[in-house]
C-alpha cells in the first residue's frame, strides 16, 4: 500500500478525475466508432500504470493520451482535460533531476572487472507484457476478442514499454557511473554479502546520512563471522534515492546492481563511526510545550484520541461516493442497464463506506497509566505498558506505539477544520509518553482501559443510500 501512495500516485489520481470528467460529464469521445471509447479508456489507463515503473515513459504516454483525446474530442474542454493529464505526468519527471549540492571533488571510479546485467526482472516483465499485448491485439483483429479488449491491450503495452525503459535507463546509469567523473565522499560502510550499508557524516559530525544499495557478489571479499563493523571507504556518486553509487573499501570495489534506496538522517557517533544510540529515557522525553492541559490529569483518568469527526466524515463520504461513481461509470461503459448500474454502484459504494468506517470513523485510542486500548481497522487490541514501550511519530500523520506485545499504528492526520478538533501528532506523543512514564512509578497498576466496538451509525447508511441515488441520477 505504501508504494501506491508515493508521489507517482498523482498520475492515477489525475487519471481517475479525467475519466470521470471525460466519460461522466463530457459524454466520452465524439467519435461514434465502437472502438473509440475503449481506445480512449486505454490511453487514460496506460500512464497511470506506467508512472510506477518509469516516470519518463509515463510522461510520453500522457502526451500520447492527450493527442488521442484531441482527435477523439467533441469539444475544446475534452481536449483540455487530456492535456492537463499529460502536464501532470510531465511535471512528475522533474523530480528525477539531481538536486543542487555543495561542490565536492570528482574522480572517475576504478574500472571494475565487468559490469553485471542489472534490471533483469524489469526487462523480463516488459517483454512478457509486450508479448501479451501483441497477442491481444491480434485477437481483436481476428475477431477472437471484442473491441473492449483494446483497453487491456493498450494498458499492457504501455506498462511493458515502461518496464523496458526502466531496464535501459538503469543500465545506462550503471555505465555512466564508471565512465564519467563522479562526486567523491569519505564514508563509513558495513560490508555484507550482496549488500553495502553506508554512513555519510555531515560536515559538523553530529549527523550522518544513512542508506544502502545492493551490490554484485565479490568472491575476493574476505567474509567472516565477526559482527558487522564500519570501515573507512570512498563513495563515488550522488547519495540520493534512485541514484547509482559505488564504494571502494580497502582496495575492494563494490559494483552496484541497484540504485540507492531510502536515505535517512541519523545521529552520528564520530568516535565509533556508528549511528549514535539514544538512551531510552532520552528518546522518550516529554515535550512540555506539546502537552495539552486536558492531558495533565490523574494517572488513572482515561483519555481518548480519534480523527476529527468532520475530517473523518468528509473522507468517508469521498471514498464511498467516489467508489460508487467509478463503478457506475464502468458499468455504463459496458452497456449495462440502469438497474444493473444501480446494483453495481450500491455494492461498490457499500465497500467504500465500509472501508471509510473502518479506516476513518471507527479507529480510536484510549489510554491511562495502566496501558492502552486501540480499535483499528481489524478490531480492538488492549496492551499494558512495558519497560521497552516507546512512542514516536513519523512526520507523515502516523504515531507508532509499542506497548506490551503489539506495535500499534495510530492515524493522526492534521486537525481539521480547526486545531482544537483533534490532537496533533506531537500532542498525542506527549500525552502517551506522560502515561508511560507514570506507569513506571505506580504499583499496582490497573488493567488497560476497555474499548467498545461501536455499531455503524444510521447516518452512515443514509450517506451510502444518498451516494447510490446521486450516482444513478448522474450516470443514468
Amino acid at each position: 500500500m505504501g508504494r501506491l501512495l508515493r508521489v507517482e500516485g498523482l498520475v492515477p489520481v489525475t487519471g481517475v478525475v479525467a475519466f470521470l470528467l471525460l466519460f461522466g460529464i463530457l459524454g466520452g469521445p465524439g467519435d461514434p466508432a465502437p472502438e473509440a471509447r475503449w481506445i480512449g479508456l486505454g490511453v487514460l489507463i496506460a500512464p497511470a500504470l506506467m508512472a510506477y515503473a518509469h516516470r519518463g515513459a509515463a510522461a510520453w504516454a500522457g502526451v500520447l493520451a492527450a493527442v488521442v483525446w484531441t482527435s477523439l474530442a467533441g469539444s475544446v474542454v475534452t481536449a483540455l482535460v487530456g492535456w492537463v493529464y499529460a502536464l501532470v505526468a510531465i511535471a512528475l519527471t522533474r523530480r528525477d533531476r539531481s538536486p543542487l549540492t555543495a561542490p565536492v571533488p570528482r574522480r572517475q571510479p576504478p574500472a571494475p572487472a565487468g559490469l553485471p546485467h542489472v534490471a533483469v526482472p524489469a526487462e523480463a516483465a516488459g517483454f512478457t507484457l509486450l508479448t501479451l499485448a501483441t497477442a491481444g491485439f491480434v485477437a481483436v483483429l481476428a475477431h477472437w476478442a471484442g473491441v473492449e479488449a483494446l483497453t487491456a491491450v493498450i494498458g499492457a503495452f504501455g506498462l511493458g514499454c515502461a518496464f523496458i525503459a526502466r531496464a535501459v535507463e538503469q543500465r545506462s546509469h550503471l555505465r555512466r557511473l564508471f565512465g564519467t567523473p563522479q562526486p567523491m565522499h569519505t564514508v563509513r560502510v558495513v560490508e555484507q554479502p550482496g549488500y553495502v550499508h553506508v554512513l555519510l557524516p555531515e560536515p559538523g559530525g553530529l549527523l550522518a546520512r544513512e542508506f544502502a544499495f545492493d551490490v554484485a557478489e565479490d568472491a575476493a571479499w574476505p567474509a567472516d563471522d565477526e559482527d558487522p563493523a564500519t570501515l573507512p571507504a570512498t563513495l563515488y556518486g550522488e547519495p540520493r534515492p534512485g541514484a547509482w553509487c559505488t564504494v571502494e573499501v580497502q582496495g575492494r570495489l563494490h559494483v552496484p546492481v541497484g540504485p540507492v534506496g531510502e536515505v535517512i538522517e541519523v545521529a552520528y557517533d564520530v568516535v565509533q563511526g556508528l549511528p549514535r544510540e539514544l538512551e531510552d529515557d532520552e528518546e522518550q522525553l516529554v515535550d512540555p510545550e506539546a502537552l495539552l492541559p486536558a492531558d495533565r490529569v490523574d494517572a488513572f483518568e482515561c483519555r481518548e484520541h480519534r480523527i476529527a469527526p468532520a475530517r473523518a466524515w468528509a473522507a468517508t463520504v469521498a471514498i464511498g461516493l467516489g467508489a460508487a461513481l467509478a463503478a457506475g461509470e464502468l458499468a455504463r461503459l459496458a452497456g449495462e442497464a440502469a438497474a444493473a448500474l444501480a446494483v453495481v454502484a450500491a455494492v461498490a459504494g457499500g465497500v467504500g463506506y465500509e472501508f471509510g468506517w473502518r479506516a476513518q470513523l471507527r479507529p480510536r485510542l484510549r489510554w491511562h497509566a495502566g496501558g492502552v486500548a486501540a480499535l483499528g481497522f481489524r478490531g480492538p487490541d488492549r496492551q499494558p505498558w512495558a519497560n521497552d514501550s516507546a512512542v514516536v511519530h513519523d512526520d507523515a500523520g502516523t504515531v507508532l506505539l509499542t506497548a506490551g506485545e503489539s506495535v500499534l499504528t495510530v492515524p493522526v492526520p492534521p486537525p481539521w477544520p480547526k486545531p482544537a478538533s483533534q490532537r496533533s501528532a506531537d500532542q498525542l506523543v506527549a500525552a502517551l509518553r506522560v502515561a508511560r512514564n507514570q506507569s513506571f512509578a505506580i504499583s499496582p497498576l490497573p488493567p488497560p482501559p476497555d474499548v467498545e466496538v461501536p455499531s455503524r451509525p444510521i447516518k452512515l447508511y443514509g450517506a451510502w443510500l444518498l451516494s447510490v441515488v446521486l450516482t444513478v441520477l448522474i450516470l443514468g
